[in-house]
């Protein structure tokens, strides 16, 4: 799709061309297009679209474009737009949404779908409850695959996934799953019990979304079922949704590692007070902590008066343990996240990251002892070369440790990224450096 053609009919009024060159895209394209637009022209432009097509693209409009939208149609249009929605995006949808918007949805459902709504709206909003869907296949376990086929036929195309069923006995307790391929290799004649799977991966409703997403991830499914703590089925949770879960999660770690607060709008929408909110807080912190490495200028003012060339290796060092501490951090972090160490596993990581922090530090000590010949006199050399072999080990050490040390504490290791551990290897930088200057210089 060429956005800047569509621009420019826009700009020129071409309505008509404009509306027939987006009924030829994909859905996603187009609510990608209507994103794009100030409120009065995606209001326009939606409006425009046909109403089958218009349905279609609400699932993928961002938040601020559907509440926009919502507020300015008539309540049937909006009915007619939220029935066409799976029911896990009408409920995501409503969650997005101003209260008022809610009350006029609900007050035009009728009375089983309110309720129903009402109750995934109380689910907590990280559960596996309030990212389920009730569209899927549900199959007796006394049926035939004949039978059985005949129902999928029957209700296909008001659910969200047909290629793995789910069969339960009267009670509507899980028994077991059988996909679409089994059916239609199955003689006809067989019985449910006979050829579906009883060996099952599930989740509850109240199950967190994130470990949701690690079995999807562990077991390669395209659906999992989520049952009640009587393991009475309630709704599958779908792969797609899932994707969604962990680009939330990714984008939650990457605010967290750069200091910044949860951001759940648009930056393009969010108001210059709202992101000094979000980024104000860590930057006072972390002038705070950063006064510390002021301090220690201070303490050793006499080494730096007597060495003055000292001063000029200080940024390239403290830089160095900064670097090394965000590397390390960083490793630590994402192994934590994806599950492949625990926090049992410290002690391990820590031999090993010492071992590699040397060799670092023999390195770039070497390559920086070069720079201090040219640049001043030998023992300068010697003194920055020491101290970035410290400065590293201590750096990467640090960097590795702290997220442990979060993690003991039940706090998300992302926090110890970036910023944080850049100010803390400061700080001992600048210690190690001077220390070692004033113990090689006799000050």
């Amino acid at each position: 799709m060429n956005f800047a053609n569509l621009q420019a009919l826009m700009q020129k009024k071409q309505y008509a061309k404009l509306i027939d060159n987006l009924a030829k895209s994909h859905y996603a394209d187009i609510g990608e297009f209507i994103n794009q637009l100030d409120t009065k022209e995606s209001i326009l432009v939606f409006r425009l679209l046909p109403k089958k097509v218009a349905a279609e693209v609400f699932a993928y409009l961002d938040p601020e474009s559907q509440a926009q939208i919502s507020m300015q149609i008539n309540e049937k249009e909006l009915h007619d737009i939220l029935n066409e929605l799976y029911f896990d995006d009408k409920i995501d949808f409503l969650e997005e949404m101003p209260a008022n918007v809610v009350k006029r949805i609900l007050r035009n459902s009728p009375e089983s779908e309110r309720k129903l709504i009402n109750q995934f709206l109380n689910y907590p909003e990280d559960s596996a409850g309030s990212l389920m869907t009730i569209e899927f296949v549900d199959l007796k376990k006394e049926m035939t695959v004949e039978e059985a086929l005949a129902r999928i036929r029957e209700i296909a195309l008001d659910r969200e996934t047909i290629y793995t069923c789910y069969v339960t006995d009267a009670f509507r307790h899980l028994e077991g799953i059988v996909s679409l391929r089994d059916l239609v290799i199955a003689r006809p004649e067989q019985k449910l019990e006979e050829i579906m799977q009883k060996r099952m991966v599930a989740a509850t409703t109240l199950d967190d979304k994130e470990y949701v997403a690690d079995l999807i991830k562990k077991y390669d499914l395209l659906a999992i079922p989520v049952t009640d703590i009587e393991r009475r089925l309630v709704g599958i949770i779908t792969v797609d949704d899932i994707v969604d879960v962990i680009e939330d999660e990714n984008t939650k770690d990457i605010h967290k590692m750069a200091s910044v607060g949860e951001i759940d709008i648009n930056l393009l929408c969010a108001s210059p007070l709202f992101l000094i909110k979000k980024r104000l807080p860590w930057l006072l912190v972390l002038i705070f902590v950063n006064i510390f490495s002021g301090l220690g200028l201070a303490y050793f003012e006499n080494t730096i008066q007597a060495v003055i060339s000292l001063v000029f290796f200080l940024p390239l060092l403290i830089n160095s343990a900064g670097n090394a501490g965000s590397q390390s951090s960083a490793l630590m972090v994402r192994a934590l996240a994806l599950g492949d160490v625990n926090k049992n596993d410290w002690f391990k990581l820590l031999k090993k990251e010492v071992v590699v922090a040397l060799l670092l530090g023999l390195a770039m000590s070497l390559a920086v002892s070069v720079i201090g010949v040219f640049n001043s006199t030998f023992d300068v050399a010697i003194v920055v070369a020491l101290s970035m072999l410290s400065i590293v080990l201590i750096g990467s050490t640090i960097g590795m440790s702290l997220p442990f040390l979060l993690s003991k504490l039940n706090l998300d290791p992302a926090t110890a990224s970036g910023p944080l551990v850049t100010s803390i290897a400061d700080i001992a930088g600048v210690i190690v450096y001077f220390s070692i200057a004033t113990w090689y210089f006799k000050l």
